[in-house]
């Protein structure tokens, strides 16, 4: 409702100015010929022998002046109202006519133009058709049927033309003046439209960047979460257990590195390909221990590709996702596909082995990676759910974007 108040405003103001603008010769020439008539009647008081020698024509041309004068100002203020009631209807129309190609075309900005652009077309050609209407009824409402006319007859008469007839209602220039109103109203109205788009781009800019660390805060708390630290102690123990103090200590390596990278996550926004291929390393040789033999992964990334960026910790829920929603057994291995594609884009692919007793997830933890994703790069995650795989997309970035 507060945009459609400040539409109309701005609509009144710039009709307002248009009307102004459009009828300023007519201003002027009627300032001009107002002024040339009070120095006449000035001239003829001040020279009585020049009244005396054309007595005849000075007691009738006074009369005649008034009435030319008080027709003028009739017909000036007349044009000022027409040409703003114009330009006024066809703001109307075009601030609805993108209301409704909003909801006709959504996102495709370029139909919602051309449809506002046909509307105002249509409906200044309606009130073009419709002015001769209206000129009449307004000269009836004040009851002066022939004020043009008259006008138009002694302008005849006093050029020497009285065979010559009065001007059309659609002359030349009354054309020229209503067609360049009605590009001003579409331009306009297309300017508002940009700066309220602009406007309203950056309020969501600011409420997304205000949001953001609530949500780096509730990506971290949904990497790191108790089923994570309780598997990964469990794997350290069971290798403490069995004695193999090399392949202790390398679990102990990677799972410090996992830890440090996750923790350095809210320091940064984008990384490499190779860094966080360097972290996805280490995490899944945690998994690789958890699930021996039974979760196996493959990593294919072009070597162009790894030093384009990507949002940090892009690649880890998928894999959380992929562990939790299949069965991982001996009979059923799960393989998981991590590779790069001549589009640019780092694609995670896992055959769907669904659970048995799997209930339907939140999907709270695709919902934030597309989300820092659409914050942090202003692209869009491809999603693929098949029934015999599920892939995610994710575009990598040539240079990193700064916000």
């Amino acid at each position: 409702m507060r945009h459609w108040k400040n539409d109309i405003l701005l609509a009144v103001v710039i009709s307002i100015l248009l009307s102004l603008f459009v009828n300023f010769s007519l201003f002027t020439a009627t300032y001009e010929k107002n002024r040339h008539e009070k120095e006449l009647t000035v001239h003829s008081s001040t020279s009585p022998q020049e009244n005396t020698n054309r007595k005849t024509s000075v007691q009738s041309v006074p009369q005649d002046k008034i009435l030319l004068r008080e027709m003028n100002q009739v017909i000036l203020y007349k044009q000022l109202f027409w040409i703003f009631l114009f330009a006024f209807i066809l703001f109307l129309i075009n601030l609805e006519g993108y209301r409704i190609g909003e909801r006709l075309f959504y996102h495709t900005e370029y139909k919602a133009i051309l449809l506002v652009i046909g509307c105002s077309m249509i409906g200044a050609y309606l009130l073009f058709q419709a002015y001769p209407i209206l000129n009449d009824l307004f000269y009836q409402l004040i009851g002066k049927e022939n004020y043009e006319s008259s006008i138009a007859s002694m302008f005849f008469e006093e050029k020497g033309d009285k065979n010559l007839p009065p001007p059309p209602p659609f002359h030349h220039p009354f054309i020229t003046m209503h067609l360049f109103v009605l590009l001003v109203v579409i331009l306009s109205t297309l300017l508002m439209r940009l700066l309220n788009s602009k406007q309203q781009m950056r309020l969501e800019y600011e409420k997304l960047k205000s949001e953001k660390l609530q949500t780096s805060y509730n990506a971290l708390m949904g990497q790191i979460n108790p089923h994570f630290f309780f598997n990964s102690l469990n794997g350290l123990s069971s290798l403490i257990q069995n004695g193999n103090q090399e392949q202790t200590l390398t679990y102990l390596n990677e799972l410090s590195a996992v830890f440090r990278y996750i923790l350095q996550s809210n320091k940064k926004e984008l990384v490499t390909l190779a860094e966080e291929l360097q972290f996805v390393k280490a995490y899944t040789y945690l998994l690789s221990v958890r699930y021996e033999g039974k979760l196996f992964f493959s990593i294919q990334v072009e070597k162009a590709h790894l030093l384009w960026y990507l949002p940090i910790l892009s690649i880890l829920p998928l894999i959380e996702n992929a562990v939790k929603h299949n069965v991982i057994s001996k009979q059923y291995p799960l393989q998981i596909d991590i590779y790069s594609n001549r589009d640019n884009y780092l694609v995670v692919s896992n055959p769907v082995q669904p659970k048995i007793e799997e209930s339907t997830g939140s999907g709270i933890g695709l919902k934030n990676l597309w989300g820092r994703y659409r914050m942090l790069t202003g692209k869009d995650i491809h999603i693929s759910n098949r029934k015999s795989y599920f892939k995610v997309s994710l575009p990598l970035l040539n240079t990193p974007i700064r916000l």
